[in-house]
């Protein structure tokens, strides 16, 4: 991991990278699936349903499980990204009423409720002394922004939503630390919001949640990477897609990178907070240019082709999963919380 001025954190090839080789194999730091797909896919193992699922948490009602064992191992022992259901169960009781302010601010919510769980459960066994290497040390480094608030009824909202999940916090037995105040927890949701990666439920763009896979959050973007993130939904990898030298920076894709470059930066701008001056947008941005088309080759690489169609989605990830039929345009937009929409 290095650092620039115009970059800030990043990483960079220690030595000679090969293509294909695998740069970093990241576990889930915390994984949730959307409000509106809970019913058809596992709390525990992810996996999808045909159906509704019919095997449920009787306490709250908030989990749904593709099996027994899956429900009574979740409540227990939790899973990669998710802490034991037994841990929040008493604050998704009282979840409603953050569901009125949006789809999108529950669902980063409920993934913030989870990482606090796993936070909690780590600092248990963690060192005071080693806390900046831990993952808990990565998380508080993610970059975050502050809220820039364009009319006063905006803070008020967000105040509101603050006092509500304050108000979940403290139904949790795990939780010791003072309450959050309003600017605090908007950190901590920017660093999630800022850092996460869309879950496909197939390679056909439907996102059924998002996952903070720390290590690959410390990727910065590039519209021509010298990188690939592969996802599953327990751990990310990242790949190498061409041969990078000892000292360069390596990086992936956070968008659809196939777009015209005034798309790209509109996208980039509102999503994470920067102009992207990559050499790629600043040629097109001066001359131009005919925009690069990126494919896939084998084993779910990413490559650069004219006459490719793929790309990278949300948050970078490439499928190697074979193609499915395209879904209808609803689903394939951004998920993004209302707040991060007004910074």
């Amino acid at each position: 991991m290095g650092s620039s001025a115009a970059a800030g954190r990043c990483m960079v090839a220690a030595s000679q990278i090969a293509p294909d080789d695998v740069i970093c194999d990241a576990p889930a730091y915390c994984v949730c699936t959307f409000e509106e797909w809970r019913k058809r896919v596992c709390a525990s193992c992810f996996s999808l349903a045909s159906g509704r699922l019919t095997v449920r948490c009787p306490n709250c009602e908030h989990a749904f499980y593709c099996s027994e064992q899956c429900r009574t191992r979740h409540r227990i022992e939790g899973s990669v990204g998710s802490a034991p259901h037994g841990r929040v169960c008493a604050a998704l009781r009282r979840f409603a009423p953050l569901r009125k302010y949006g789809k999108s601010t529950a669902n980063v919510l409920r993934l913030l409720l989870e990482a606090l769980a796993c936070r909690a459960d780590a600092a248990d066994a963690t060192d005071a002394a080693d806390a900046a290497d831990t993952a808990d040390g990565l998380f508080d480094a993610l970059v975050h922004h502050p809220p820039h608030w364009s009319q006063p009824k905006e803070a008020q909202e967000w105040a509101r939503v603050s006092a509500a999940f304050r108000t979940l916090l403290s139904r949790c037995d795990w939780w010791h630390a003072p309450p959050p105040s309003d600017d605090e927890l908007f950190a901590l949701v920017s660093r999630l919001d800022s850092n996460i990666f869309g879950c496909f439920v197939r390679d056909d763009g439907a996102i059924f949640g998002h996952a903070c896979y720390l290590q690959a959050a410390t990727f910065n973007h590039s519209c021509e990477p010298n990188c690939v993130a592969m996802r599953g939904v327990a751990r990310m990898r990242i790949v190498a897609q061409e041969a990078v030298a000892a000292g360069e920076p390596l990086t992936i894709s956070y968008i659809d990178a196939n777009r015209p470059v005034h798309a790209r930066r509109k996208d980039l701008s509102d999503h994470y907070h920067f102009t992207c001056d990559c050499p790629r947008c600043t040629a097109e941005a001066a001359n131009g240019a005919v925009r690069t088309k990126l494919t896939y080759g084998g084993g779910g690489a990413l490559r650069r082709d004219a006459a490719g169609k793929d790309a990278p989605r949300r948050g970078g990830v490439a499928s190697p999963l074979p193609k499915a039929p395209p879904p209808p345009a609803a689903a394939t937009k951004p998920t993004r919380p209302w707040f991060e929409a007004l910074a």
